[in-house]
């Protein structure tokens, strides 16, 4: 499990950043929000790199306090920013979280990446993410903490980043603007974040077929709070714009 309570991040000048999270996260969630609205930064939280107000436990331990937690994992560069070969850096997460050497290499192939002797610089911004994200995920983590997984990457290996988030990690929290991949995670629960504030949760097949709406709507899956104006996320309504005929979260907040 994975509780947050009332959590706050500051940023320059003592700007609040994160205004006031509460989750509490029992399975795999989703969290889609547009660029700078705050997703990566709670994930820098709930990981121990960014400070932050509040409470976030992690399986009842409370984040700051936890000197080493083997079972959360997560995909952030900051938590791989050694300039090491590819090879060391596998061999050092062995190490230190029990990484599956022989899954990690097994899945880099089958996303094209092969030559392990190169440098983690040397990479493009798509095989990044593809490599880290196979580092959260090849030591059978419980929970699971991913940051932007589709971001720079092709089609074909979208699919597969798919099948693995379906099946590694029990819990956790996978951030996207993208809203083209949901469809395939139907049945999970998202939550929605803008301009630091998180709203829901809302099934992901329900959240597909709604609309946004401008004022504040009775029978709304849940109502947003965007640059000062209330709107709802409701299904059923022949105005408004179809979330499904957006391709990301930007548009809908830009829109607005």
């Amino acid at each position: 499990m994975i509780e947050l309570k009332n959590v706050k991040v500051y940023g320059e000048k003592n700007k609040e950043i994160i205004r006031g999270v509460t989750l509490s996260l029992s399975n795999k969630t989703l969290l889609l929000g547009p660029n700078g609205s705050g997703k990566t930064t709670i994930l820098r939280a709930i990981c121990g790199i960014r400070d932050y107000d509040g409470s976030i436990k992690v399986d009842g331990m409370e984040v700051k306090r936890i000197s080493r937690f083997t079972k959360l994992s997560c995909n952030l560069s900051e938590a791989y920013s050694l300039g090491l070969k590819l090879i060391d850096k596998l061999e050092l997460l062995k190490e230190i979280k029990d990484l599956d050497i022989s899954l990690a290499k097994n899945m880099l192939k089958e996303v094209g990446i092969s030559n392990l002797n190169q440098n983690y610089y040397d990479l493009s911004s798509g095989q990044v993410v593809l490599f880290n994200t196979v580092l959260a995920l090849a030591s059978y983590p419980k929970q699971i903490i991913i940051d932007e997984p589709f971001e720079n990457v092709d089609y074909a290996k979208r699919k597969v980043i798919i099948n693995w988030l379906k099946e590694y990690g029990e819990e956790g929290l996978i951030v996207t603007h993208e809203l083209d991949m949901l469809s395939s995670f139907e049945g999970y629960n998202l939550y929605l974040i803008f301009e630091g504030k998180t709203f829901g949760p809302i099934k992901v097949n329900e959240f597909l077929e709604s609309s946004i709406v401008e004022g504040e709507d009775p029978s709304a899956l849940t109502v947003v709070e965007i640059k000062g104006k209330k709107f709802s996320i409701t299904i059923g309504k022949d105005r408004g714009d179809k979330i499904k005929n957006l391709n990301n979260i930007d548009k809908l907040y830009l829109g607005v």
